[in-house]
């Protein structure tokens, strides 16, 4: 009987694998035989699952997001409120995560010279930033009540902030230890909702001033 194989549970064990090839090597020199000897395939299994080296290293590239949903959905699920501790698999504090953040600083540095890799970083950004999105509404509550583009800033300084703690955890792991980046987070955080609490309620005023002068 011939053996069944799962095609999605595949095609992840090969972006898994991709992703630490790229680790190891950046993304530059990768090849496709690096890829196959790290996910113990041939090079014709991966091109049978993948169209080429670009679509391999997109799926690497959504490792992370996946790992990132799969954390936050199980502290959500025990009932983890802090924004801090649920955006902590978003930073490179721990083993696993420093993986993670290696492949996305060696995709930040062969973006601008790759028109190919910016339209993906694009594609990409847009999907990163929906998981940003629904873990800052479920952590701060009253972010249901800020307007839209004080939100929209809010949520953009979150991602921004993150992507340097990413960049200085990779490359600068002696300075930007676990305990830093953390306590780095957390400052940034509480500034960013004291902003934006601020903002709505500056915006709130100034919709009751219109209304008394309306009315």
């Amino acid at each position: 009987m011939p053996k069944i194989i799962d095609v999605e549970l595949t095609r992840l064990r090969i972006a898994k694998a991709a992703g630490k090839a790229i680790a190891a090597k950046g993304i530059s020199a990768v090849t496709m035989i690096d890829i196959a000897n790290a996910a113990g395939v041939t090079t014709g299994m991966i091109t049978h699952y993948y169209e080429g080296k670009a679509d391999i290293i997109a799926a690497a590239l959504r490792v992370p997001f996946l790992n990132m949903e799969r954390k936050i959905a199980h502290l959500l699920e025990q009932g983890e409120t802090d924004l801090a501790v649920l955006l902590d698999a978003a930073i490179p504090a721990s083993k696993s995560h420093v993986e993670d953040s290696v492949i996305w600083v060696n995709f930040w540095g062969v973006i601008a010279a790759d028109p190919e890799f910016h339209k993906l970083n694009a594609t990409l950004h847009r999907e990163g930033k929906k998981i940003y999105d629904q873990v800052i509404r479920a952590a701060w509550s009253e972010s249901e009540h800020w307007p839209a583009h004080v939100f929209e800033a809010a949520l953009r300084s979150i991602i921004t902030f993150v992507f340097g703690l990413s960049a200085g955890g990779v490359t600068n792991r002696a300075v930007w230890t676990a305990s830093v980046l953390r306590s780095q987070l957390e400052i940034h955080l509480g500034m960013v909702r004291n902003w934006a609490q601020q903002q709505a309620l500056m915006a709130c005023d100034n919709q009751n001033r219109v209304k008394k002068i309306k009315g």
